[in-house]
């Protein structure tokens, strides 16, 4: 009897190491490949909005940049780096007065840009690790989340609350995921109450409103190759949510076919603003001049400000082709 337990036990042992083995190599692999091709600076530079604005014009704007422990293997695969994108975000939309950083973009080797240290003008930006603070929900214009947001019956309160006055809410990649599922409560607060289904690979981006003000400039058709998730549960209100970009993915069984599904958004709700992007899985994605564009014009919606207030920040420490 001693022995079939020991060697049950075994058995589990090497079971349970034979799944992190086939994990670690999944993630490594996954890490390991290669980001799509970069676009040109003479592209994105054509897309930028110079708005004509007096030094000090802009408005101040207090920031809330919100993470959480890295939850998709080791550190510097490139997966769900939350905290590495707290502090190079806080660097681009800060400068040196909100990170320590030396540089902005979140993949490879450093890339540098004479702005890198400089920041937004007029712009305060803070950190959060796993839910901000009520000091945050109080003075905060806009709280940028990317991270699972672990939701509780107080917290849908408290962004109720926090959007009923007027604040702004941007929320990527796995912040978009509800968790344990999706929940129709936070679908009335964010506009996308959760997904079921997710992949990996090739995510064509399609302009779906292009005459929406975010989206002005921005390519038609976008590749990047990130994850997806869809669809949006329960089905969104589509008087109420402005899908931005869309991406085709399948839908139903084998055979069923694909129908566009949201990959960025924005909702009204209260007083208030938000704007999701289901993009966001690899750190190579922030480092891409078109997506990053996508979330710093979100940014400035959310907080109702002009979407191109952040426009010169697009090219500083991106990856941009020849």
């Amino acid at each position: 009897m001693m022995a079939n337990r020991v060697s049950c036990q075994a058995a589990k042992a090497c079971w349970v190491c034979a799944c992190a083995v086939w994990s670690f190599g999944v993630l490594s692999l996954v890490a390991a490949a290669k980001p799509p091709p970069a676009p040109t600076r003479d592209a994105v530079e054509a897309a930028l909005v110079r708005e004509k604005s007096e030094p000090g014009k802009d408005g101040p704007l207090r920031l809330v940049l919100l993470d959480d422990r890295k939850d998709h293997g080791p550190d510097g695969n490139g997966l769900h780096d939350y905290p590495l994108w707290k502090k190079r975000w806080a660097l681009l939309l800060g400068g040196f007065a909100a990170s320590a950083e030396t540089h902005i973009n979140l993949h490879g080797v450093p890339i540098k840009h004479a702005d890198t240290t400089k920041g937004a003008e007029n712009v305060t930006v803070e950190g959060a690790r796993g839910w901000p603070s009520d000091a945050q929900f109080a003075s905060a214009d806009v709280i940028v989340a990317y991270c699972y947001l672990a939701w509780t019956d107080a917290r849908k309160k408290q962004v109720t609350d926090y959007l009923g006055r007027g604040g702004g809410l941007v929320l990527i990649h796995s912040a978009t995921w509800t968790r344990p599922k999706a929940d129709p409560d936070i679908a009335a607060l964010v506009g996308i109450g959760g997904f079921t289904r997710f992949r990996h690979g090739e995510v064509r981006v399609e302009l779906a409103a292009a005459n929406h003000p975010i989206c002005r400039g921005m390519p038609r058709t976008l590749l990047l190759k990130d994850e997806t998730y869809w669809p949006p549960t329960p089905q969104l209100d589509a008087s109420l949510v402005t899908v931005l970009a869309t991406s085709l993915e399948e839908v139903g069984g084998k055979g069923g076919g694909k129908q566009p599904q949201s990959l960025f958004w924005t909702y009204n709700v209260g007083h208030g603003r938000v704007f999701g992007s289901v993009p966001g899985h690899f750190a190579w994605t922030f480092d891409n001049p078109w997506f990053r564009l996508w979330l710093l014009r979100g940014i400035a919606w959310a907080a109702g400000e002009s979407p191109y207030r952040f426009d010169n920040l697009a090219l500083r420490g991106a990856r941009v082709g020849t």
